[in-house]
């Protein structure tokens, strides 16, 4: 039978003398080449290699082990030994680094020499786009998602657990010694003398539990200085995190993305274990990095706040976030809006014609309320069941309730927003996750696990740019 066969590995052939041969005019690896070359990285921080008179080997460019960085996450290669065997087999990896062959040690030491300055080379490529027009800069959506930390839950403690780790050894040493004193009686009552195995054996394990309950012990009291409420033995700066009653220990991601053509505008990682002291802080630096006048941002209702929405209004941005459904009062004949608020007094009034006085206020999650009530207003109104299930109304009044107001009747008036927000910043955790297969970091500490989503979220926007305008525009607008 006749079959291609390949050509025999010793016959002498003429190949490019030029590595760029190989590399054609469309391979993304010039517009990375092209992109780090237009840095300027001394000023970015990035340490410039030692003087050539100076002692020792010459140090690595930093350019070169940067493009490195970000042809890795753009293919979805994060490991520092994957890199460095790239480096030696890999055409489009040797054409991009000038055939430097750093090994493992080096490159993950550049990464964390530089960590605190990832970020700044994101934002560097967010102008590059700016300047390709692929941001709307009309809306932005913001959401967050929990990604694992290099520390296992077993490694992961809280008071809860260490009382009920506690707890546990207790009742194993306490049925450990009714056991031995058991064992003891047995063989004093038969005359012997000597320690059986089994004795011996206990006594071993008890020991040991004696040890497990001291370090229990350390740890509850190394919990008392935790600012945390937590201590992960593995990566100190992790912590356990719940969403949608599934637990993760790890850190709380954050991003705001463009409508437009869904590119990352703004991204942070966090220790906040819930999302509601974020809206605030990723609008604003959406809107500083977009550079614009106004700015309209979506997030779901984990986002809600009133202090949050009062700091977006002050800095030009118009939120849109649903209000978490509460529960609705009585039968919910008469919410809150059919109360009148009388300003000159400080009292609402009733649809009843009955005043509610203010009697206290009252602080929760850092928002001040104003209640109000009159007990003997309501003792005699015939709608007291409709209005409340208690024995008398109470309102409990958030300062910044009108601006609430106004963002759910927006929120109402836009059902698509929704919709938007969807198919919008899911589709980048999406693609992260599911796709890019980035689910957990590989450091440790919060600096470095920031620099690592820093460069991911980085990948992410070159690959939708790469996508939507083509390596030739990215490299002009790297070289303008």
């Amino acid at each position: 039978m006749r079959f291609l066969r390949g050509v025999e590995r010793k016959q002498v052939m003429l190949l490019p003398a030029a590595v760029d041969d190989y590399v054609s005019a469309e391979n993304p690896v010039r517009a990375i080449d092209a992109f780090v070359d237009g840095l300027s990285l001394e000023e970015l921080g990035f340490v410039q290699p030692r003087e050539a008179d100076a002692p020792g080997a010459p140090g690595y460019d930093p350019g070169a082990l940067l493009k490195l960085y970000v042809y890795g996450y753009l293919n979805r290669v994060r490991s520092s030994r994957e890199l460095e065997k790239a480096t030696r087999r890999n055409l489009e990896v040797i054409w991009l680094m000038r055939q430097l062959t750093p090994d493992h040690w080096t490159i993950n030491a550049f990464r964390r020499a530089h960590r605190a300055r990832f970020r700044q080379v994101f934002r560097e490529f967010a102008l590059i786009c700016g300047s390709l027009g692929l941001f709307g800069t009309e809306l932005v959506a913001i959401d967050g998602s929990h990604f694992q930390a290099v520390n296992s839950p077993r490694r992961n403690f809280t008071e809860a657990k260490i009382k009920a780790l506690l707890k546990e050894l207790d009742e194993k040493i306490e049925a450990y010694l009714k056991t031995l004193d058991t064992n003891d009686q047995e063989a004093s009552a038969q005359g012997f003398d000597q320690v059986g195995k089994d004795a011996e054996s206990l006594r071993a394990k008890l020991a040991q539990m004696e040890g497990e309950r001291k370090r229990c012990a350390e740890l509850l009291a190394s919990l008392e200085q935790s600012p945390t409420g937590q201590i992960s033995q593995t990566d100190p700066d992790s912590r356990t995190l719940k969403k949608g009653g599934q637990s993760v220990v790890g850190y709380n991601v954050q991003i705001a993305v463009d409508t437009a053509h869904h590119l990352v505008v703004a991204e942070q990682v966090t220790q906040e274990p819930c999302d509601w002291q974020m809206l605030a802080p990723m609008a604003v630096e959406a809107k500083e990095n977009l550079q614009a006048d106004q700015l309209r941002v979506v997030a779901d209702a984990g986002y809600f706040s009133h202090e949050q929405l009062r700091q977006c209004a002050q800095a030009g941005i118009e939120p849109n976030v649903p209000n978490k459904s509460a529960r609705p009062a009585g039968t919910g004949a008469y919410p809150l809006d059919d109360f009148r608020y009388d300003a000159q007094a400080d009292c609402y009034v009733c649809p009843q014609g009955k005043v509610l006085q203010r009697r206290d206020d009252v602080v929760q999650r850092n928002v001040p309320y104003r209640r109000y009530y009159t007990k003997a207003a309501c003792v005699d109104c015939p709608m007291l069941k409709q209005c409340t299930r208690g024995k008398f109304r109470s309102l409990q009044v958030a300062e910044g309730h009108r601006l609430a107001a106004e963002v759910q009747a927006r929120w109402k008036a836009q059902p698509e927003l929704r919709k938007l927000r969807n198919q919008t910043v899911e589709h980048v955790f999406g693609t992260l996750k599911f796709w890019w297969g980035f689910r957990a970091f590989l450091c440790r500490g919060l600096q470095a696990v920031q620099a690592e989503f820093s460069l991911a979220a980085l990948a992410y926007n070159f690959r939708r740019a790469l996508n939507v305008v083509g390596v030739t525009a990215i490299v002009a607008a790297a070289n303008s």
